[in-house]
């Protein structure tokens, strides 16, 4: 969902837009200015219990003579001597925490769980001093923030499943003190939603096995 339809249907649920199309007007010009902290926060929250997921690829190439790092790949000379360390937030901009259960490893044309690292203050990533293989880590990120510069054809790095229930917390956020009511009886349907995606997350295969997560976000 882009922030604009975002903004429309928290709007709707207010009954301070009644076209289909969003308009900013001074009937509702208190409420668009108070949305993009309050998206943060609902963001926030439902991030933190359904997590959004980046990728970040470590490569070591016999062929590198120095650390090279773009498109989310850091690519590093081979050195069997010392251990790497990797400050994954130097890199990651995104970085929420590291998840153990999503780090690969590519080695002599095998792609398997990697287990041979260790983790230091939170964020350094750790590996013995190897010949070429790959590190594939997908790490727990924090949502992109909002501001009130951002452009409403903007599409938020959540799930489509998660965007949806923005508007249902925001609106219970900014309607309270004109309908609190209607406040609550949002809230209510936000928290219930949640636990109902967050339950169905819960459900869908992890770990091993041939599944294979390309979604990017659980």
């Amino acid at each position: 969902m882009t922030w604009d339809e975002i903004k429309l249907k928290t709007l709707q649920l207010m009954f301070s837009n009644e076209t289909a199309e969003l308009t900013e007007d001074d009937s509702n010009k208190e409420y668009v200015n108070a949305m993009p902290g309050v998206c943060n926060d609902a963001l926030d929250m439902v991030t933190a219990l359904i997590p959004i997921r980046g990728k970040f690829s470590i490569v070591i190439s016999i062929d590198a003579a120095e650390a090279v790092e773009e498109d989310g790949k850091l690519t590093l000379p081979v050195n069997t001597e010392a251990a790497y360390q990797v400050e994954l937030k130097d890199y990651c901009a995104d970085f929420r925490a590291l998840d153990a259960d999503e780090i690969y490893q590519d080695i002599d044309g095998t792609h398997q769980h990697m287990t041979a690292y260790s983790v230091e203050n939170e964020s350094i990533f750790v590996l013995s001093g190897a010949a070429a293989e790959t590190v594939t880590i997908y790490y727990l990120c924090y949502p992109t923030m909002l501001t009130s510069a951002t452009e409403g054809t903007a599409e938020l790095n959540v799930p489509r499943e998660l965007a949806e229930l923005l508007p249902l917390y925001m609106a219970s956020e900014l309607y309270k003190d004109d309908d609190l009511s209607m406040a609550v009886q949002y809230r209510n349907e936000f928290e219930d939603a949640l636990q109902k995606l967050r339950n169905s997350y819960r459900k869908r295969p992890t770990g091993s096995g041939s599944y294979q997560n390309t979604t990017g976000w659980w």
